[in-house]
Formats: C-alpha cells, sequence, structure tokens
C-alpha cells in the first residue's frame, strides 16, 4: 500500500491529466465528471450491429448463444476507451464513480423484466485478479445488483487465462474461438433461469458468448449482457 508521501512521489513523476479538459490532477476532474455524459448509441444486434433492437438479430441467434446486450457508452470515443484501460489495466479505481454515472445516467436502457433475473459477472483469471487486485467485471455487478436492485451470485470460473479480446487482432477476435474457458462455480449448486451478465467491454463478442454457452449447457434459459462499453467491429 503506497502511503500519502509515496502517493504524493508518484503523482510528481507521472502527473494525471483529465481525460476531457487536460487538467492535471485527477483522470477525471471534477466538473468534467459531474458534466461529461457518455452518449450511448443506437440499440443492435450484439454480433451483426444490425439496428432496431438490443436482442440478437434472428440470423445471428444460430450458432450464438447470447440472447442481447445493452451497453452504456461507444468503446470508439477516445475519453471512454482511455477511462475503461486506466481502470482495467492500470488498476485505477478513481475512475469508478464516473463510469458508474454513465450507467446511472442512462439506466433505463435495462429493458428486460429484472425481477426474473440474476445479476453475474464474466470473470478474469484468477492469476489476473491476483496481480489487478480486483476484477472489473466483478465490481460491475455489484453496481447493477445496487442500481436495480436484483441479485448478485457469482456463478463463472475463468479455467483458461486468455489474451483481453480488446488488444487482439481482428482476426482473432471471433466467436466460437473462446469456447470452454469457463466453468460453472463449484459454489454455484443451482442455476437461476434467467441472468444478466456483467463485462466491461463488449468488442467481437467471443468472451460473453463462451460465458453464456456455458451457461446455457448448465441449463441457464435466458442470458443477457451488460457492458459499460460496446467496441466496434474494425
Amino acid at each position: 500500500m503506497v502511503g500519502g508521501f509515496g502517493k504524493m512521489a508518484i503523482d510528481a513523476l507521472f502527473p494525471r491529466f483529465c481525460l476531457s479538459c487536460k487538467r492535471e490532477g485527477q483522470i477525471f476532474c471534477l466538473a468534467c465528471a459531474s458534466n461529461w455524459i457518455a452518449q450511448s448509441e443506437p440499440f443492435a444486434c450484439p454480433f451483426c450491429g444490425i439496428r432496431g433492437s438490443a436482442r440478437a438479430c434472428l440470423s445471428c441467434r444460430e450458432g450464438t448463444y447470447l440472447d442481447g446486450l445493452v451497453s452504456y457508452a461507444p468503446y470508439g470515443n477516445p475519453i471512454v476507451r482511455e477511462a475503461i484501460g486506466h481502470w482495467k489495466y492500470d488498476g485505477d479505481r478513481s475512475v469508478e464513480s464516473t463510469l458508474r454515472q454513465w450507467i446511472e445516467q442512462s439506466r433505463d436502457r435495462l429493458h428486460i423484466p429484472l425481477e426474473n433475473f440474476v445479476v453475474t459477472h464474466v470473470p478474469i483469471h484468477a492469476s489476473r485478479k491476483r496481480m489487478r487486485g480486483f476484477d472489473q467485471a466483478e465490481v460491475l455487478s455489484g453496481w447493477v445488483g445496487e442500481m436495480f436492485e436484483m441479485p448478485v451470485e457469482t456463478l463463472l470460473v475463468r479455467s483458461h487465462k486468455t489474451k483481453p479480446q480488446a488488444k487482439m487482432q481482428h482476426e482473432k477476435r471471433r466467436v466460437g474461438t473462446l469456447d470452454g474457458i469457463f466453468e460453472i462455480h463449484p459454489n454455484a449448486l443451482e442455476l437461476p433461469t434467467h441472468i444478466l451478465l456483467c463485462d466491461d467491454v463488449f468488442t467481437s463478442g467471443a468472451t460473453m458468448d463462451a460465458a453464456a454457452k456455458c451457461l446455457k449447457d448448465a441449463g441457464v434459459e435466458e442470458v443477457w449482457g451488460l457492458v459499460v462499453a460496446r467496441g466496434g467491429k474494425d
């Protein structure tokens, strides 16, 4: 744990600047944290991007397992991408209040029948959690449970360590390539029938769909995804 003097030394050597206004001090200064709004994108199929509904389109339902996806910010926006990067890769938890605010600002985007669903998360590998000190998807699932007054459970464990999808080349980010990297958590003795699956970012959908497949193979009927940001298909 870095003490007060150590933190001052680090801040002096590696000053932080607001992602929005570039003012020195914090990742988001107080003014930008209060006023900056992440513009949500129109509802679209999670896999092909055809607009109109957050549910997976008829063409994409064959061969995929995620029923739909709700996102709150575009991952293509540099401010959004950098904020999540600081959180996810640098372990900077000072951005959490701003990320949570983005979801709260557009909470009505989640229009599934909440009383039927249980919240869980797409887990990172245990070794990565030890190194980072927290699992960002697990933190997100806690926010969602509090915001929408939904039960939260840990249902999955990641049995294989993989490279983050957002950092992989497009040709390697394919739905189906990660099937088998998740298992049902040994303490999850009875699975709910409807699950809201949380993760920080959705790019190709390979990771979240692999998690949805694991859940459905175990008897879950419906799996929706919720992410802070959704990426493009570049």
